[in-house]
């Protein structure tokens, strides 16, 4: 479905611009043009299809036609989680093949799935300031809770944690681990921790953390934890992929000025000081109400912490244009189940009035987006005429005759002119 986008849009852009053009260009164009057409719309092999149709069948936790009377709950559920992780690495793979594959496993899953019951918490904070801790001390305290004593309807069964690793700008290889951090969490029979890599993607998140938090949720994961890496005062993308926005703060790590500069604290839904335990405590307190002062003068859109927009109703006594901040502990506990009600009561509130469904409705518009742009560079890297058009353009600019602004111009524009006229010719014959 994005391919057909993306030729949508190429061919578009193409009518605005002149068809005046050199031979070169012409080449150029109806290369690439036809390279993303084979590789866009080619159908999957038998074998290939039949892989993603297993995926989606063990994903959805049906049972194969196969299994016999012996056949345990406990092998429908390994055998789920060992689907969810291949379909995770299936999506997250940069190869042709398994990137069909995937879309043919994601539309298969959404017209299957009927599970509407769902949540995304984002988690991101500095380096070191204890997201790993706080994830597994929330989901643990959420997983030991006792169903039948909550009257609250939304109390997950089941925990999908989704941490991403910072990607080596040197070799491009990745740890991947915050799991060791987690290790009481990642034994959990109904907890999923799955480390990823950024794959040198800025923002906080991987390329597709935002396909990945969604087959989580088809495979019947309640609430799906997002642990960005460490991340600074503009990397705000983890805001496109969940459903409320946690921010996490080191005792001392800031003032009332700090708190009011523009940037991921203003996104925030929620903030948190971590480590409010032992010496830190103090610190941990004083940086808390440092931040109150702050947030005060922040103002989030209507809609925000359940609000309605004509009547403004919230269902506690703050203004609902503060975000809360809180204080915890990942090591004593203090504040996870002050955490936890929290997050339940923005989630109702949400529901109610409608919020979090416009909010992923604006999330998907904009991965739709990003996916768009990144088929565009990898269909001309991958052509072979676009890489010589752009080694061309490339040494103009090792001489100062171009901007680099000037010279991406001069590369898109010689490709959609070059399809455009393809097409014309196309037509005529």
């Amino acid at each position: 479905m994005v391919r057909s986008v993306l030729l949508q849009l190429v061919r578009c852009s193409a009518q605005q611009h002149s068809l005046n053009c050199n031979h070169h260009q012409r080449r150029i164009g109806s290369i690439f043009i036809t390279t993303s057409c084979n590789r866009g719309i080619s159908s999957l092999s038998e074998e290939d299809d039949k892989t993603v149709d297993r995926l989606a069948h063990d994903i959805l936790g049906k049972p194969r036609s196969d299994d016999g009377d012996g056949y345990k709950t406990s092998s429908q559920t390994m055998r789920q989680r060992i689907a969810l992780s291949k379909s995770i690495t299936l999506v997250e793979s940069k190869a042709w093949k398994h990137r069909k594959m995937a879309d043919s496993l994601l539309d298969r899953l959404m017209k299957d799935s009927s599970n509407t019951n769902t949540f995304r918490l984002g988690i991101c904070g500095p380096p070191g300031v204890g997201k790993s801790s706080i994830v597994e001390a929330l989901g643990l305290y959420i997983l030991g809770l006792d169903k039948n004593e909550q009257e609250d309807a939304f109390c997950p069964e089941k925990v999908a944690v989704l941490a991403i690793d910072p990607s080596s700008h040197v070799t491009g290889g990745s740890i991947l681990g915050d799991k060791t951090r987690m290790s009481q969490l990642s034994y959990h029979s109904n907890a999923y921790v799955r480390p990823s890599p950024s794959s040198g993607v800025l923002g906080g998140l991987g390329a597709y953390t935002y396909d990945a938090a969604s087959l989580c949720e088809f495979a019947n994961y309640e609430l799906t934890i997002i642990e960005t890496v460490g991340v600074g005062q503009s990397e705000v993308e983890l805001a496109e992929c969940c459903d409320l926005f946690l921010l996490l703060l080191a005792p001392g790590g800031g003032d009332e000025l700090q708190g009011s500069k523009k940037g991921i604290v203003e996104v925030a839904d929620v903030l948190v000081v971590n480590k409010a335990d032992g010496e830190l405590h103090d610190v941990a307190r004083k940086t808390a109400n440092e931040y109150k002062k702050a947030v005060g003068l922040l103002r989030k859109p209507a809609g925000w912490w359940g609000t309605n927009k004509n009547d403004h109703v919230c269902s506690d006594d703050r203004s609902p244009a503060t975000p809360p901040v809180l204080l915890c502990s990942a090591r004593t506990g203090l504040g996870i189940p002050e955490l936890w009600d929290l997050i339940k009561t923005y989630r109702q509130n949400g529901k109610i009035t409608g919020y979090i469904d416009e909010k992923r409705r604006n999330q998907r518009r904009y991965w739709l987006t990003k996916y768009l742009r990144e088929h565009v560079l990898e269909a001309a890297k991958n052509d072979a005429g676009t890489r010589k058009r752009k080694e061309e353009i490339e040494l103009d600019l090792d001489n100062g005759l171009v901007a680099p602004r000037l010279a991406a111009s001069e590369l898109w524009s010689s490709i959609i002119t070059a399809s455009s006229e393809n097409n014309a010719h196309t037509k005529t014959e």
